[in-house]
């Protein structure tokens, strides 16, 4: 029961609702006992009218009239609270939907290096449409089901209370029958949604990788992959399904052994006159009534049972810890100079691997500073540290004299660009894409960056220019075209900071060249940390630092490491000698 306290935890601003259904169940609970009630005086008037007591007919009508208004009543409450909880269901689930969405973006990157997106979303799907099938459920089926219940035992218990003590003892019994059930059946669906998950992830992954998918004709692989988790999932049900049923026949079996005795009970004492016919009519007519809320208890204690499991995954994502935090007293950082330290970083991702050893170097205002090295020693990290998505074990950073620890993560980013080397790109218009740098930017403020990022001649000539859709991940965009948009884009925030993770080495030389000529602009007057992947593309930079084993093995300007014949000048020379230098160059993921 862990989740469905969480769940009204986590509900209980909307208590007025819950409230106000709750006195319409318990409006509508004693409404429906009106039935029963004047059906026994019916039934006892019309023996009368056949004995020797003459009753009169404008009785039988009033008791008639008062039948018909009581049920029309039960109609329109029932449609009042059940719009009730359709409203409360709503709000429900636009309430936890935001919440799980705002706190899935405030998470810090690790949690993202770790999930796949479509598990993340599936958590998200199956604990909304969960919870709020319950509260919707609970509203409209559950409360009126028990209060119902207990009314009707009161009534029964005030003619016979043996009756209703029988009555009673059925309900524990069908409980804990229930309960049994759904254990089990939660332990499966548990296992169910494990797979659900996995084969979700897969499924968005190689939908969005299609060409991947089909340029190495791994769609048979695929979707076997997924033919199979459902398999999976075909062979739990049936095995959950079977166990379900086994139950539900003991449920049926005690409940018509137990009913047959509540009808045994009441027609023989009517035979030995200890209750009249109108009282035989009412306790009969109870007794069916009561039974509705065990016919449901399976589905009932089922549908918790789902709330549970389904919103179990999705309040742990809620509860996940946000690990990089602002302070307290987190600084604005404004008015940049551009002065960026690293000291002395350490930095491992797991415990016993350390990516970064001692790193320790200066990018001063408005110079250009390249890291090389070799793949996977570290290089995206340093700049993945500038952008607080990681916190160092060791060792400080600091822009102007602030150490980046102590500055809200806000003010941090609104100072730094990032053009990464994987392009990425929404789906919507080219000017949706390029005002997403600044909010609340015109059409011309786009126009103008366009231009410097050397993106506008191209952009005029797509079929609805800056309104034309480029699809998920603009893949109806070249590699180059969809660079010079991220570079508006990053241009339209206009940082005085700019982290460049090198994106030419996978286009063609004309889209190179188109690029490093926006780049060059971009990158006019602000302190750039790039990533260099291109030997070729970072001759003009100022400064150079080279990693070996997650370690600086030299720093310097271009023309001080080529003079030094160190590590940077041999990899340098390898760039004449054409495919011999082939080997050498991969050991660096490094291109001439």
């Amino acid at each position: 029961m862990k989740e469905i306290w969480k769940i009204i935890f986590y509900t209980k601003i909307f208590k007025n609702y819950y409230y106000l259904v709750a006195f319409f169940v318990v409006v509508i609970a004693l409404l429906n006992q009106v039935t029963p009630l004047l059906t026994k005086q019916i039934v006892d008037l019309i023996v009368a009218q056949f004995s020797t007591h003459k009753a009169p007919i404008s009785q039988l009508f009033v008791l008639l009239g008062l039948i018909i208004i009581a049920n029309v009543l039960v109609n329109i409450i029932t449609v009042i609270s059940q719009y009730i909880g359709d409203l409360l269901s709503v709000k429900v689930n636009s309430f936890l939907s935001e919440k799980y969405y705002s706190h899935v973006l405030s998470l810090s990157i690790d949690y993202f290096d770790n999930e796949l997106t479509g598990t993340i979303v599936n958590k998200l799907n199956r604990g909304i449409y969960n919870i709020t099938s319950l509260i919707e459920q609970a509203g409209n089926n559950f409360l009126p089901f028990f209060v119902s219940t207990f009314v009707t035992l009161l009534i029964i218990s005030y003619y016979s209370v043996p009756l209703a003590l029988l009555l009673f003892i059925l309900f524990p019994i069908y409980v804990y029958i229930s309960h049994k059930s759904a254990i089990e059946w939660g332990q499966v669906e548990s296992e169910k949604n494990r797979i659900a998950d996995v084969a979700s992830g897969r499924v968005q992954e190689a939908i969005g990788s299609i060409r991947v998918v089909k340029s190495f004709i791994r769609e048979a692989v695929e979707f076997g992959f997924f033919h199979n988790t459902r398999k999976d999932i075909y062979h739990l049900t049936k095995k959950q399904s079977l166990r379900w049923h086994k139950y539900d026949l003991y449920r049926r079996f005690v409940l018509v052994v137990i009913m047959l005795s509540i009808f045994t009970y009441v027609i023989y004492n009517t035979f030995q006159g200890h209750f009249t016919i109108g009282v035989m009519t009412l306790l009969l007519a109870l007794s069916q009534q009561a039974q509705f809320p065990l016919f449901a208890m399976s589905f009932i204690i089922g549908q918790i049972q789902r709330a549970q499991a389904g919103s179990k995954d999705f309040f742990i994502v809620l509860e996940e810890t946000v690990k990089i935090k602002d302070k307290n007293n987190a600084s604005v950082l404004k008015n940049v100079k551009g002065k960026v330290i690293y000291s002395n970083i350490d930095f491992s991702y797991n415990k016993g691997n350390q990516v970064l050893h001692d790193i320790s170097f200066t990018i001063n205002p408005g110079k250009r500073i390249a890291i090389v090295g070799e793949s996977g020693e570290g290089k995206s990290t340093i700049a993945n540290l500038l952008l607080r998505f990681y916190e160092p074990q060791a060792g400080t950073i600091t822009i102007d004299g602030n150490n980046i620890s102590d500055l809200t993560q806000q003010s941090l980013r609104q100072n730094i660009g990032v053009v990464f080397q994987d392009t990425f790109l929404f789906s919507g218009s080219v000017l949706d894409n390029i005002r997403y740098g600044k909010e609340g930017a015109t059409k011309d403020e786009a126009i103008k960056v366009s231009k410097i990022a050397n993106a506008h001649e191209f952009i005029k000539l797509l079929p609805d220019g800056y309104e034309t859709e480029i699809g998920e991940r603009g893949i109806k965009l070249s590699g180059g075209q969809k660079q010079r948009i991220a570079i508006a884009r990053a241009l339209l925030k206009d940082p005085p900071l700019l982290i460049f993770d090198e994106a030419t080495s996978s286009l063609d030389s004309k889209a190179e060249f188109e690029v490093q000529r926006a780049l060059s602009k971009l990158m006019e007057g602000r302190s750039t940390l790039i990533i260099a992947h291109r030997l070729s593309t970072i001759r003009n930079v100022d400064h150079i630092v080279v990693l070996q084993k997650g370690k600086i093995v030299e720093q310097g300007s271009p023309s001080d490491l080529e003079k030094k014949k160190g590590v940077y000048a041999e990899l340098l020379s390898f760039q004449n000698l054409g495919p011999l230098a082939d080997e050498r160059l991969k050991e660096f993921n490094i291109a001439a």
